[in-house]
């Protein structure tokens, strides 16, 4: 009889080596099918990480966005609420302006009037002083007239006598336009104005020789159209 073990062990031997790269085929596709699980996992990790950073981010920026805005829309109301403000104040000062009740006819004239800050400034530095246009109601503002006779009389400013001279006479008091027109002329005589009014006032308190005399002579001295104009008007019986 043969002896079949030896013949056994051969075949076995065979199969294995035959069936080998059977085996290694399995592993190395299990290899395989762990290293793409493997990997496509963390990538899932990854792409689930980016995405909450992404997320993140873009809240941080809607915040920040929202934010300007109000900040945009804060500064906006402070804008457009500095003017009303304004506007308010202004409609207080002309209601207040309005309230005045049956006032006679308005004059308008130009009263250099200091603030306080100017008028110490002055006294120090003796800086020009400042000139402002005031509405003033022919019946009232006394004190005004005052406070600017009074400055006058420190100062020696012209702008303030003439002024007087010319408020005086459109106000009809002749015997203070008189005045205020002779001591602008003191004080500078080289203004005509000043020398018209002077002599308008006394034809208007009835001193008519005294005022032509007197215009007679600066026309002479001045040869001025102006004061060539009130002689013939006086002359004329046209004054």
């Amino acid at each position: 009889m043969y002896d079949i073990r030896p013949l056994e062990e051969e075949w076995k031997k065979y199969r294995k080596k035959k069936q080998r790269p059977w085996y290694l085929g399995i592993i190395i596709f299990l290899v395989l099918l762990f290293l793409i699980f493997f990997f496509s996992s963390s990538s899932k990790i990854n792409f689930n990480s980016l995405s909450a950073y992404f997320y993140t981010l873009k809240s941080s920026v809607s915040f920040k966005e929202v934010k300007s805005e109000n900040v945009q829309h804060t500064k906006s109301n402070i804008v457009v609420n500095g003017p009303l403000m304004r506007i308010e104040v202004d409609k207080q000062v002309i209601d207040k302006s309005e309230s005045v009740e049956d006032a006679p006819a308005n004059i308008l004239v130009d009263i250099p009037i200091l603030d306080g800050k100017d008028e110490g400034r002055s006294s120090r530095s003796g800086k020009a002083r400042k000139k402002i246009h005031l509405d003033i109601i022919k019946t009232t503002n006394i004190t005004a007239y005052k406070d600017v006779e009074n400055r006058f009389k420190r100062s020696h400013d012209t702008d303030d006598s003439l002024f007087l001279a010319r408020s005086y006479y459109k106000k009809g008091n002749y015997k203070k336009s008189e005045y205020w027109a002779l001591e602008t002329n003191k004080v500078n005589p080289n203004i005509e104005e000043s020398m018209l009014i002077f002599v308008k006032s006394k034809m208007k308190l009835g001193r008519k020789n005294e005022a032509r005399n007197i215009l007679t002579a600066y026309m002479k001295k001045s040869n001025s159209h102006e004061a060539k104009k009130l002689l013939y008007s006086i002359e004329n019986g046209k004054f």
